[in-house]
């Protein structure tokens, strides 16, 4: 992937993060060891991505939440559900302490990639770039955010190498 331009890296992470959604879990240690580097690179190249609002406006299909729920169910395989976090770490005095769920976050980044996948596919190209580059701004960056913190420190506390 190294020559590649940072547009078709960035869908190929985006395939092999859906493919990977959509499959049977492994082990905890390698659904741990994939998700973080399948989260990273995600992170890593939509920043790479140009921020294209002139194109048409066209939504992509969202998968129906029984879909969402098979994908959700089946990040039930990994070691731990649960996770502390803060809404908005930035603000100190915040007391915004909540509770986040590893599931739940890489269920909706599927959800979010898989929709401008759908636009991606139909040829729709500028407009798959657009939508996934808003949802990321608006929605699955903190998910990704969130779940790539918890995930690195499951590792490291658990001694998982990387």
């Amino acid at each position: 992937m190294e020559n590649e331009n940072p547009a078709d890296k960035f869908v190929a992470f985006v395939r092999e993060y859906c493919t990977w959604s959509e499959s049977k879990a492994r082990t905890e240690t390698e659904e741990v060891k994939t998700a973080i580097k399948l989260l990273a690179n995600l992170y890593a190249n939509v920043l790479a991505m140009p921020n294209d609002n002139l194109c048409e406006d066209i939504d992509g299909s969202r998968i129906s939440d029984e879909e969402w729920n098979v994908v959700f169910k089946r990040f039930g395989a990994l070691p731990f559900n649960f996770y502390s976090t803060f809404f908005s770490p930035h603000k100190l005095s915040s007391d915004e302490h909540c509770v986040g769920d590893l599931a739940d976050d890489l269920a909706d980044i599927y959800r979010d990639l898989k929709c401008g996948h759908e636009l991606y596919e139909r040829g729709h190209v500028k407009e798959a770039f657009r939508e996934w580059k808003q949802s990321f701004n608006m929605h699955w960056g903190r998910h990704l955010s969130s779940a790539l913190n918890a995930l690195h420190a499951y590792a490291d506390d658990e001694g998982i190498e990387l």
